[in-house]
């Protein structure tokens, strides 16, 4: 290997994850030139691919791999934030990242407007996904991780955002186990981002998941009754299910009908 593309790798394994724009950039700063992208794919990218310093993940995206692990293990959340330029993580994803989830998945949840859709794929036995949203400004956090800069929803959008696609949370009781341990919520934001969806079943599931935590978790220990209070007076209409399609008893505060065996999931949690 020349000393230019030892000199590349080395900036690149420092950065693990990278897309095909950053190795340009760092390229060109470390070898003092202005190379074409071209060049600069053919001349280091493909050699360092074929002597096993880089994988190709998926097109434009790439880590750089170190020559003393056995079987190096890629880091999901990075390879996340590196398929889309606009975009955060969010749902199990933010929940991992924030160090509450319940247990450790393989899907990450890369959440992009639909024009920016891709194709999910499976790279080292990790799953990515998009999610599609109209937002990706409110409540939006950028933190350091890992020596990049990454987009993630902040505590109480991933607390409202799990609750209106618990799919994406791993299901009810994952989510729930790992929503106790969101501690340094403002509760006062969850009422706010919660009313600006407009969403009656949201507003209930949040009234309600709000309630139930506030009894079981020293996280919630301290959230207002008037909190709840203020929840409760934007709840319209007439009854719904919290589960679609399944039947439950009558929770009259939040008009909700809760499975019994969800409330047998919360007494374990």
């Amino acid at each position: 290997m020349s000393s230019k593309t030892e000199s590349l790798y080395e900036q690149l394994l420092g950065r693990r994850v990278l897309r095909f724009d950053e190795i340009v950039e760092i390229a060109r700063n470390t070898l003092g030139e202005d190379y074409t992208r071209s060049y600069i794919n053919t001349k280091y990218v493909h050699h360092l691919v074929q002597d096993g310093r880089l994988e190709r993940v998926r097109r434009g995206l790439y880590v750089a791999l170190s020559p003393t692990e056995e079987k190096p293990q890629v880091d999901k959340l990075l390879v996340a934030s590196k398929i889309r330029s606009a975009y955060y993580l969010g749902y199990h994803t933010a929940l991992e990242f924030h160090g509450c989830a319940y247990s450790a998945h393989s899907e990450a949840y890369t959440c992009v407007r639909p024009q920016d859709r891709f194709t999910p794929f499976t790279f080292q036995n990790y799953a990515f996904k998009p999610v599609f949203t109209d937002d990706l400004e409110t409540e939006i956090e950028e933190r350091e991780y890992r020596g990049h800069s990454i987009r993630v929803s902040g505590k109480e959008r991933t607390f409202i955002e799990c609750l209106d696609m618990v799919e994406h949370a791993g299901g009810w009781e994952e989510a729930l186990k790992s929503l106790e341990n969101l501690g340094g919520l403002e509760f006062e934001k969850i009422h706010r981002l919660v009313l600006q969806t407009g969403k009656q079943i949201l507003i209930r599931k949040t009234g309600l998941i709000l309630e139930l935590l506030k009894n079981s978790s020293i996280f919630y220990e301290h959230l207002p009754e008037s909190t709840l209070k203020e929840i409760e007076e934007e709840v319209l209409g007439a009854p719904t299910y919290l589960i679609r399609g399944t039947g439950g008893s009558l929770n009259p505060r939040w008009r909700l009908y809760v499975p019994i065996e969800f409330k047998e999931k919360l007494r374990g949690i």
